[in-house]
């Protein structure tokens, strides 16, 4: 926390809506605009499917039909008489039946029709979707005409705009809306169920990947890979998708079981009485809890934030719960932050359209300039035919050239729906140009009309980024309202070791009288070790420079050496007096800072040469030396074991100067200088 880049994202000073404005750079990632195109073509393939099976399931119903036949509803009503009178059913009433009858299928089939019929609202592909007048188009066009109708015509166009950046709530919450409608068929439920549920599973995926990218970039937590996204979300998908599902279930179950208990009110009496009389406090119970959860899907968003944030320290009850408690105990901050998010994001979105329909304009545009000095008839206009229709692309690249396009509206017929479509400005003059048109030129216009589709793509999945971006930022910032958490805390997984790179080893414990290896700080090249002297009370030559040290001061005094009975470290005051004679087949002695015999790696002391014990027997200390200089400056090298070198408290640090026998090999590890056999956990 205390390194900058872990820093809190928002001093306390800066007011927190201030973060919303983050948005854009968020959502401005190659990434997320990708992964937005994806979820858009997926849930659009997987609606098309299922508006396409359900439509021809569900054909339109016709007045001619025999189940709107007098004789069918004289069968039905068999010795029946009509109500309040003893009259039997004449001719007029029964067809008067079968009018009513019809019109309410009429009218249950329609819903279908708007949705999942030709043009309808959840059939059209994305790039064929009226999203409203291009950007470019819009504001060309507003420059050209009298400031005074300006207010008006940006009136207009952020009526169409604002719904764009709404699109990914408005089509989750579309399918419950209609759910929610008395006169619908079973069928028709059953395919809205099936919409709504594909969305979330869809949506689950799609949009956890981008608010986990979201989430780390917002909290400057370090680069997150596409990869590891992806990886994160899939190992808690089943979270990501319950979350939504839960309240949803929870719905579904109160509708049943007022389903259940609206049999029990077909008996008579009982039913008026008792069901529908005293227990409508259960009806009125069972209302507010669906309408509890209904409203609660407002905070859908925030579900897949929560898993995205806190990782696995959640799953989807606990999503669920932050999810309703931030839209519940702070709902004015909760609007208050969407609404300045979606007043924000229509500006940014419209920056968006207008930049990346301007570029391709400007790019189309200046590639014309060359046909149109050389070979008019080889205007690149042809090659946009198959350009995207929404945002008026195709309607923008083939202005001026006879495969112009306009947008026109059309009544559906047999339907009462309304459609946007667009068709030839003049159709003579387009079927005349496309009559001419050669193989080559199709499959450029297709080329360029594949490539104009992923830019558009990406170009609409900004809208979806930004609000999914926006949802992790209002979480953030609702999470330290309610709970009091920082800006910057959220889940990380630890990080694997890279594939092919094998851990460092640890060295295995000494076992008792051998040696172990240890790294060594070499100062330069290691010439041959010059042979010693016969084992004595020689002192040896000089070790070759560089035989090995371990960093710090040359000049330290050396340690103490553990013992099978006790460690001693040497105080600070004056060293310990020298044994009284060297034991034969150890180290050579050699003269330290005082007098007495150096081992292998530091001072040869057993328990009973230590100083407590030569004050207790009253023995004094020797007078202290001072040691020999290194000769040419250098520090006197040789090999270290840590069965006989533990630094002292006061050198933890200094280097250790040793020295090989006469043999040019180091003393044994397993004995000190006197020839006492180690403990190699002593000291340790």
């Amino acid at each position: 926390m205390a390194d900058g880049r872990n820093s809190p994202t928002a001093p306390q000073s800066t007011p927190l809506w201030r973060e919303i404005f983050r948005g854009f750079q968020i959502a401005l990632d190659p990434r997320k605009l990708l992964l937005a195109a994806g979820g858009i073509v997926a849930m659009t393939a997987v609606w098309w499917l299922l508006s396409l099976i359900f439509f021809n399931l569900s054909p339109q119903p016709k007045r001619e039909d025999p189940t709107y036949s007098n004789a069918r509803i004289q069968e039905e009503l068999g010795s029946q008489t009509k109500p309040g009178t003893n009259e039997p059913y004449r001719e007029e009433d029964l067809r008067q039946i079968g009018d009513e009858r019809f019109q309410a299928d009429l009218a249950r089939w329609r819903v279908l029709d708007e949705l999942a019929g030709p043009g309808g609202r959840l059939r059209t592909m994305p790039w064929y979707e009226f999203r409203g007048e291009n950007p470019f188009t819009f504001l060309t066009r507003l420059l050209g005409s009298p400031p005074a109708t300006w207010g008006g015509q940006l009136a207009q166009y952020i009526q169409t705009a604002v719904p764009v950046l709404l699109e990914p709530l408005a089509k989750i919450l579309l399918p419950i809306g209609y759910l929610a409608r008395p006169n619908l068929t079973p069928l028709t439920r059953l395919y809205l169920i099936l919409v709504l549920v594909s969305s979330i599973l869809i949506w689950a995926f799609f949009a956890g990947v981008i608010t986990r990218i979201a989430a780390i970039q917002y909290t400057r937590k370090g680069p997150i890979s596409l990869k590891q996204a992806l990886l994160f979300v899939a190992k808690r998908y089943v979270g990501y998708a319950g979350g939504p599902l839960i309240p949803l279930g929870l719905i579904a179950l109160s509708v049943l079981g007022l389903i259940v208990y609206g049999l029990l009110g077909l008996i008579p009496l009982f039913g008026d009485l008792i069901i529908f009389g005293i227990g409508l406090p259960l009806i009125l119970i069972a209302g507010a809890v669906m309408t509890f959860f209904a409203i609660g899907l407002v905070a859908y968003p925030l579900m897949f934030v929560t898993l995205s944030v806190e990782g696995d320290q959640s799953d989807a009850l606990d999503a669920v719960s932050r999810a309703m408690n931030y839209l519940y105990s702070t709902p004015w901050r909760y609007i208050g932050y969407w609404a300045l998010a979606l007043l924000y994001g229509a500006a940014v979105t419209f920056f968006v359209l207008f930049f990346v329909s301007l570029a391709v304009y400007l790019g189309k545009w200046a590639v014309s300039q060359t046909a149109a000095g050389i070979y008019s008839s080889r205007q690149p206009d042809y090659l946009f035919i198959y350009a995207p229709q929404s945002f008026g692309w195709r309607e923008l690249l083939t202005l001026g050239s006879p495969y112009a396009i306009r947008l026109q509206e059309r009544q559906v017929e047999g339907s009462q729906r309304v459609v946007f479509e667009y068709v030839p400005a003049n159709p003579t003059s387009y079927n005349e140009a496309m009559a001419s048109f050669y193989f080559y030129n199709t499959w450029g216009a297709g080329l360029i009309g594949l490539w104009l589709h992923l830019i558009f793509l990406c170009m609409v999945g900004f809208s979806y980024s930004f609000f999914w971006s926006a949802s992790t930022i209002i979480y953030f910032l609702l999470r330290k309202i309610n709970d009091e958490a920082e800006l910057d805390e959220v889940y990380e997984e630890e990080l694997e070791e890279p594939i092919g790179m094998a851990p460092p080893s640890s060295p295995s414990p000494p076992t008792s009288g051998g040696t172990i290896s240890l790294p060594m700080t070499t100062p330069g090249p290691a010439p041959a070790s010059p042979a010693g002297s016969a084992a004595g009370g020689e002192t040896p030559t000089k070790p070759a420079s560089g035989s090995g040290t371990f960093s710090g001061s040359p000049a330290s005094p050396p340690p103490a050496s553990p013992s099978d009975s006790a460690t001693t470290t040497p105080p600070a005051g004056p060293p310990p007096p020298a044994p009284s004679a060297s034991v034969p087949g150890g180290p050579p002695p050699f003269p330290g800072p005082a007098e007495g015999a150096v081992g292998a790696a530091g001072w040869g002391l057993s328990s009973s040469q230590t100083p407590a014990s030569r004050e207790a027997s009253g023995a004094a200390p020797a007078a202290p030396a001072p040691p020999p200089p290194p000769q040419d400056h250098e520090p006197v090298l040789g090999s270290a074991s840590p069965d006989n070198a533990a630094p002292s408290a006061e050198s933890s640090s200094a280097s250790r100067t040793t020295a090989a026998d006469s043999s040019g090999n180091p003393p044994s590890s397993g004995a000190n200088s006197l020839g006492v056999p180690e403990s190699p956990a002593s000291g340790q």
